[in-house]
């Protein structure tokens, strides 16, 4: 199997962890910071760069946009499920500015590497 396939799955595994600490009750959820928002930049930081290093030739708007939906989601889903979760705009916030942050970190990534050399 290829690096890039196995980068590729590790970046869907994450994403599903991510959902799924996101959807546990509020006490069980682990956390890496104290500080709910900075879990979130952290998060939305890791996804959004790691799309930007394994999909470089994706419009950034697109991955944007998709991981701004994905974020979304979760709030959404916080707010129905009744788990000692809620919906917060500034949750939503956090992950914005985390994924501008990691869309611009992988830009950087290429453009200081030089030519893609990944496909995608």
């Amino acid at each position: 199997m290829k690096t890039l396939n196995i980068f590729r799955i590790l970046f869907w595994l994450l994403l599903g962890i991510i959902l799924a600490i996101s959807l546990m009750p509020a006490g069980d959820a682990p956390m890496v910071f104290a500080y709910d928002k900075l879990n979130h930049g952290l998060a939305f930081f890791t996804l959004s760069l790691m799309a930007r290093l394994l999909w470089p030739r994706t419009n950034a708007v697109i991955l944007f946009v998709l991981l701004m939906i994905f974020g979304g989601g979760i709030e959404l889903l916080q707010f129905s499920m009744g788990l000692g979760r809620d919906a917060d705009w500034m949750d939503f916030a956090a992950d914005f500015i985390a994924i501008v942050l990691g869309l611009l970190a992988g830009k950087l990534f290429w453009s200081v590497r030089g030519k893609r050399s990944v496909t995608g």
